[in-house]
């Protein structure tokens, strides 16, 4: 049942990004294609941030987030899922906020607790990649993860708002959004795991009681 509406949700979401943004993007591009803008502007917002650029800084990073946003929808509504986009998409993610939080630096734990996570989980999600033929094929985000993203993305948003206008109230609360986004990221690599083994125990015919 959970996983029942947690799907009519998503199909909600995809049909709006679809009529809002996916009907200006022609058929021959391809999710990963814009995966890959993500992966190209990652090092663009580190320019940006060193260079004391906020602004601009805050403005690609709502770019290379909207792209998260366009290419999930675009391979499910489009039916172009690949098990390339399910890792190479978590890895662009990764490496934008792993980016933003390491130029905030080590002033809060939470950052530091974050930036290990993150780099373990990219490691996970590569491990999990080449050795896919034991556990079965990649599997794609959760809606935890999905939750997880977006609190990351408000967060780091928020915090660069707070430097362009100096707000430590800003600032403050971003790190408030990030300690709860680093609850959903437990529950994230939980649901996660649980799908690998249901995965493993159903590729090799092992009854088991799914819950």
């Amino acid at each position: 049942m959970r996983a029942t509406k947690s799907i009519n949700v998503q199909k909600i979401l995809d049909g709006y990004v679809d009529k809002i943004f996916l009907r200006f993007i022609p058929k021959s591009v391809k999710p990963n294609q814009i995966t890959a803008i993500r992966f190209i502007l990652v090092p663009v917002v580190y320019a940006l941030l060193l260079q004391h650029s906020y602004i601009l800084a805050l403005i690609v990073f709502a770019i290379a987030a909207l792209t998260d946003l366009l290419d999930g929808a675009m391979a499910r509504t489009r039916n172009q899922i690949t098990d390339l986009g399910k890792v190479i998409d978590p890895i662009a993610d990764k490496l934008l906020i792993l980016t933003v939080l390491m130029f905030v630096g080590w002033k809060y734990l939470i950052i530091k607790v974050f930036v290990i996570y993150i780099i373990f989980e990219m490691i996970a999600v590569l491990i999990g990649y080449f050795f896919a033929f034991l556990i079965g094929n990649p599997i794609g985000a959760n809606v935890f993860g999905k939750i997880k993203l977006n609190l990351q993305c408000l967060s780091i948003g928020l915090f660069i708002l707070g430097v362009i206008i100096s707000s430590q109230v800003l600032e403050r609360i971003s790190i408030y959004v990030l300690f709860v986004a680093l609850i959903f990221a437990v529950f994230a690599a939980i649901e996660t795991g649980r799908r690998k083994v249901r995965n493993y125990f159903a590729k090799h015919n092992i009854d088991v009681i799914y819950t």
